[in-house]
C-alpha cells in the first residue's frame, strides 16, 4: 500500500536569512508577513487513489469468489454422490475460502484507509493574500519558528539567521539573548544607628518650645 507524508500537507523545510523567509520555491519578506496561527489537524495518510483501487478490487473479487464458490457447492448438492459433484465440492471450497481471504483483505485496506492521525499546521499570511503552510506532528517545533519570525518582525532583527528541515529533524534556529537587566543596588531594611553617626539625645526644636511656654508664664 503506498502512504502519503506530511510533505503533502506543507512545507517541511526552509530558511530564515535576515528580511526574508524562504519555502521552496516560495520566498516571503519578513515585513510583508501578516498573520500567522498554529492549528491542530489531521489527514488519512492511507487515503490514496491507488489504495482506494486496491481496496475496491479486492471487494470485487471476494463477491465473485463467493457467488461461484457457492453455486459450484449448490451443485454438488444437487448432484451427490457423482464425480462431478465431487468436482464442485472441490472448487467451491477453494472458491469460498479464497472470496473469505480477499474480504478480510478489503476490510483491513478500508480500515487504514479511513485511519486519520494528528498533525499540527503553520499558517503563514502575508499581506498578498498568500497563505503558506509548514506542518510537522511536533507542535513545539512550529512555535520555534514561530517565535523567531515574530521576532524578527517586531525588532527588524536581520542578525538571526537559521535554517530548518523538518523531514531530517533538523531545526537550526536560535533567538538572541536577552540583555541583561541592570542589578538594583540593595536595600538596607536595618534603621539601627550604625556606630560611627552620633546618637541624637534631643530635639532642637522641642527645646525652643520650652522655652517660649517658660516665658509666655513669667
Amino acid at each position: 500500500m503506498d502512504r502519503q507524508t506530511l510533505d503533502m500537507e506543507g512545507a517541511r523545510h526552509g530558511e530564515i536569512s535576515s528580511a526574508s523567509l524562504q519555502m521552496g520555491d516560495d520566498t516571503i519578506a519578513i515585513r510583508r508577513i501578516a498573520t500567522m496561527s498554529i492549528e491542530s489537524m489531521d489527514f488519512a495518510p492511507w487515503d490514496m487513489p491507488r489504495n482506494r483501487k486496491s481496496q475496491s478490487l479486492h471487494a470485487t473479487l471476494c463477491i465473485a469468489n463467493l457467488f461461484f464458490g457457492l453455486v459450484a457447492l449448490a451443485w454438488w448438492m444437487l448432484a451427490p454422490g457423482q464425480q462431478s459433484g465431487l468436482v464442485a465440492l472441490f472448487v467451491g471450497g477453494v472458491l469460498v475460502l479464497l472470496g473469505l481471504l480477499l474480504g478480510t483483505r478489503a476490510a483491513m485496506i478500508a480500515a487504514k484507509i479511513k485511519r486519520r492521525e494528528p498533525y499540527h499546521r503553520l499558517t503563514i499570511g502575508t499581506s498578498d493574500g498568500r497563505q503558506i503552510p509548514i506542518v510537522d506532528d511536533n507542535r513545539d517545533v512550529l512555535v520555534k519558528i514561530r517565535d523567531v519570525v515574530r521576532h524578527k518582525m517586531d525588532t527588524g532583527d536581520t542578525e538571526t539567521v537559521g535554517e530548518f528541515d523538518l523531514n531530517l529533524d533538523i531545526v537550526d534556529l536560535t533567538l538572541p539573548k536577552p540583555a541583561r537587566t541592570a542589578s538594583v543596588p540593595p536595600r538596607h531594611d536595618d534603621m539601627t544607628p550604625s556606630h560611627d553617626e552620633p546618637e541624637l539625645l534631643f530635639d532642637a526644636d522641642e527645646e525652643e518650645a520650652e522655652a517660649e511656654r517658660l516665658k509666655s508664664a513669667s
